[in-house]
């Protein structure tokens, strides 16, 4: 698949629409809310969002996938995300892609038995394979990517590791400091990076985003383990963002408001995730 040529300058005009004016603006693909698959493996009703990119054919496939991992309180903001998508592939940042958002795993920090859920067992056993079937999801980790905020980020970072055959890149948007590959009491106790250093280390690309929570451990834990991985802070100041803004507290903008989704995905930041991702990733 062709990506869209980059022109520098109209980029930066196309990245940097209004909040307000680009949530008026409806996607160019198509996006689908509380879809259900049942999961052959546990027979579990899977609920998803999908997005498939403009002029979307199973035939002209594969597609590169981005699996994007919802926050503890399970609002998965896929709407606000894609607008952030396309404003990017519109700008030639990055190619066509499928994203799937998992709904409904609050608190289970994305792993199998938390909260009586399936997580891994159901999006990567059950719900991959499907969108593999029939929408033309690649089936070649060098084209996914898996992402995601909050406890999704921590799940991103927890599956990243897991799974390096599944995936090639990892990005965490504003995880918090709960991570460590050492103490098992800790919320995403991730020994991954431990057994399959090598694997990551020389395939796995990381990013890491950070708002108002912080991973200076893990961060710490990676430079040990010669794990490298892409870092940013985003600006530390109210004044620093424009008035409409997300990243800035709605009753008081003399505020900031970091740690949602919308904010981490906007701006720069938000930019330069999509290019991250654009270069990590094989386009056919």
């Amino acid at each position: 698949m062709m990506k869209l040529p980059f022109v520098f300058t109209v980029a930066v005009a196309a990245f940097s629409l209004s909040a307000a004016s680009a949530q008026s603006e409806s996607h160019e693909g198509t996006y689908q809310k509380n879809l259900t698959y049942k999961g052959p493996v546990t027979g579990d009703e899977i609920l998803y969002t999908l997005y498939l990119p403009p002029g979307h054919s199973k035939d002209a496939g594969p597609y590169p996938l981005v699996i994007f991992l919802h926050g503890a309180g399970g609002g998965n903001s896929s709407f606000e995300v894609m607008q952030s998508y396309e404003a990017a592939r519109k700008a030639g940042l990055i190619g066509d892609a499928i994203f799937m958002f998992p709904e409904k795993y609050g608190g289970t920090v994305w792993r199998d038995g938390a909260k009586d859920k399936n997580a891994e067992t159901n999006v990567l056993k059950e719900l991959l394979p499907y969108l593999e079937q029939a929408h033309g999801a690649t089936t070649d980790r060098e084209q996914r990517t898996i992402m995601g905020f909050s406890m999704g980020a921590a799940g991103s970072i927890f599956w990243g590791g897991k799974y390096p055959e599944l995936f090639s890149t990892v990005v965490a948007l504003d995880a918090g400091g709960g991570n460590s590959v050492s103490d098992s009491t800790m919320r995403n106790y991730i020994p991954e990076y431990l057994e399959n250093t090598e694997a990551i280390r020389s395939s796995v690309k990381i990013r890491l985003v950070q708002g108002g929570l912080n991973t200076k451990n893990f961060q710490e834990t990676l430079k040990e383990l010669a794990i490298p991985f892409d870092l940013e802070y985003l600006p530390s100041a109210a004044s620093d963002y424009p008035e409409n803004s997300c990243c800035l507290n709605k009753r008081d903008l003399s505020k900031k408001f970091l740690h949602n989704p919308k904010c981490m995905t906007e701006g720069e930041w938000g930019k330069k995730t999509w290019e991250f991702i654009d270069a990590n990733t094989r386009w056919d």
